[in-house]
């Protein structure tokens, strides 16, 4: 049975190092609510344990870049199904991104980290303020009244950093199915984080990105031939550090506080989308 290969993807402030710490944790402590072992780890092992004992006791996990945005991997095995998988997580600076959608230029190291890539996990936050945009966003100069004849309209100048960013995740998948990557049907898991403030809205992973990113919703139901798609609710955390909660949170066992909505049911289970990437069949 092939080895898969999978990458955990998302812009800066995603959620993708909270999940990483607890990933580690669980994984690293043999926890019983997964099928996943550990059998080899490569990368920067002092940065994971280091995020995981924050994550241990309720603190906010910071933002901690990789020198020069080393990979970390880890090989593991689903003991359901013997399937293999490499779970690559390259910590890729928010100027990688910039690049790439603004200057349209991709750097050979992103690309060759995406070399026979099957599946993506890729984390969206939901504790974030809306940032679509509107016509009435945009400023127009001057008020009517004062507009030269012609009725001109003076735009600000484009500015890539103010792009709505499900502007910025349909490009980025469009690009990954051109070169220098290589075109194939990937499966993708959207991972919506912090899902525990979306809890009290009573809807679904689905539904909240159709609800939140009209834009990507629409571009991934008209090109289904190119992604096998699920989507799932995360809360590494499993609620908010205030002073308060976190008392709250320290009494449960750190593999339990956390709340993975995945396929309409809710459990611990984070690693439940890395599983079904590493199932066969697409």
């Amino acid at each position: 049975m092939s080895t898969k290969r999978h990458v955990i993807l998302g812009y800066p402030n995603s959620g993708k190092t909270t999940y990483l710490a607890a990933l580690w944790h669980v994984i690293d402590a043999g926890a019983t609510n997964t099928s996943l072992v550990l059998e080899k780890l490569t990368g920067d092992t002092a940065y994971l344990n280091g995020i995981k004992e924050t994550w241990i006791k309720c603190r906010q996990v910071p933002r901690t870049h990789l020198t020069s945005e080393e990979m970390v991997e880890m090989f593991v095995r689903d003991t359901r199904t013997e399937q293999r998988m490499v779970l690559s997580l390259p910590d890729f600076s928010g100027e990688t991104f910039q690049s790439i959608f603004a200057d349209r230029e991709c750097d050979e190291q992103f690309a060759e980290k995406f070399e026979g890539v099957e599946g993506i996990l890729f984390f969206i936050n939901a504790d974030r303020s809306n940032d679509m945009m509107s016509v009435l966003d945009h400023a127009f100069g001057e008020e009517p009244a004062e507009r030269e004849e012609d009725d001109s309209l003076l735009l600000e100048d484009f500015d890539p950093r103010k792009v709505p960013e499900q502007t910025r995740i349909v490009d980025l998948l469009q690009l990954l199915q051109k070169n220098p990557f290589q075109p194939r049907r990937r499966r993708v898991v959207f991972a919506i984080s912090a899902w525990d403030v979306v809890l009290q809205d009573g809807i679904s992973p689905q539904e909240w990105v159709a609800r939140e990113m009209p834009l990507l919703h629409q571009f991934l139901n008209n090109n289904s031939a190119d992604f096998h798609l699920r989507f799932c609710g995360i809360s590494a955390q499993g609620g908010e550090f205030s002073e308060q909660n976190r008392a709250e949170l320290l009494k449960k066992t750190p593999a339990e506080r956390v709340i993975c909505e995945w396929e309409g049911s809710r459990g611990p289970d984070i690693t439940q989308p890395l599983t079904w990437l590493g199932d066969d069949g697409i």
